[in-house]
């Protein structure tokens, strides 16, 4: 039997499968998006054991004798109290503070780079048109923001208004670069259909 042959086969009845949504929700869609999720959760479960949880408990916490990891675990563990009857939901708060808080110290400590990156080159030189415009642009958008001082302001309200507007222009851009994205996902699946399906020459 083709192994390869068969895997493209299965490839290409779920991307089918997949794309069928487009026209309405059906059965082959349910299926395919059903087993993807469990397939999905799976993976990411023995992936997490295999590189994460086996060997630092072999070595970290057996060799090692790093015991603080054990407390360390059972704040772990407090996330699922989201699954616990209502009066036990909070504590899941506590490991998220401490994750996002880890986070982002350790981004500011260890890789500072990027933001002081962008903090410095808001400071351009206003010798060019396009530094103007970059410096009005940033002026605007940060007055957005603005709200201690009001609203009422003409000075604030309106340059709040422009900075609205450019950060529209902006989330537009961003959205168009993601279904460009999206596109060139396609026509990569398209291209799996036709060549390595349907075995044209393109």
């Amino acid at each position: 039997m083709d192994w390869n042959r068969l895997q493209i086969w299965v490839g290409a009845i779920c991307t089918l499968a997949v794309y069928s949504y487009l026209y309405k929700e059906n059965p082959f869609y349910r299926i395919v998006e059903h087993t993807v999720v469990p397939l999905t959760v799976g993976n990411a479960i023995v992936l997490t054991w295999w590189q994460s949880l086996k060997p630092y408990t072999e070595l970290y916490l057996v060799k090692e004798k790093w015991w603080w990891f054990v407390p360390a675990f059972l704040i772990g563990l407090l996330y699922y109290t989201r699954y616990m009857p209502g009066k036990w939901q909070w504590l899941s708060r506590y490991p998220i503070s401490i994750t996002i808080g880890w986070n982002l110290g350790y981004s500011f400590a260890m890789t500072p780079r990027p933001y002081a990156t962008q903090i410095i080159d808001t400071m351009r030189p206003l010798n060019s048109v396009n530094n103007v415009l970059f410096f009005l642009m940033f002026v605007t958008c940060m007055m957005y923001f603005f709200f201690t001082i009001g609203k009422n302001s003409p000075i604030v309200g309106g340059a709040g208004k422009v900075g609205r507007y450019v950060m529209m222009i902006a989330f537009g851009a961003t959205f168009g670069q993601t279904i460009q994205g999206r596109i060139s996902l396609f026509l990569g699946r398209l291209q799996f259909l036709l060549k390595d399906w349907l075995m044209f020459k393109i």
